[in-house]
């Protein structure tokens, strides 16, 4: 027995659809960052080290672990350390620079 006509169209565009997924998740930066931000909610965040720099560029502390950053973009960054501090700082006076490993 045969595969209807409109069973054989829904495999073939559910198959078309999530060809086209994959291939936009590999292959463009934008779902590249996707890919990533998925990893790090479902493994627990993601090697970083974070360094705060004061407005004349000197080192004020270093943060290094596996974390997720929650930020609001304009005034903030909020992570929670291996250890389990919370560090929300504010960086509307200095610098803060995210390295992603």
């Amino acid at each position: 027995m045969g595969l209807s006509v409109a069973t054989a169209a829904t495999v073939l565009i559910t198959a078309l659809i999530s060809g086209i997924y994959i291939w936009y998740r590999l292959n463009s930066e934008s779902g590249r960052r996707a890919l990533k931000d998925q990893q790090s909610n479902l493994s627990g965040g993601i090697e970083r080290t974070v360094s705060v720099y004061d407005v004349n560029g000197q080192l004020i502390k270093e943060y290094s672990g596996k974390f997720d950053i929650e930020t609001d973009r304009e005034s903030y960054i909020l992570f929670d350390d291996e250890d389990g501090n919370r560090h929300m700082i504010y960086y509307t006076t200095g610098t803060i620079i995210v390295d992603e490993k």
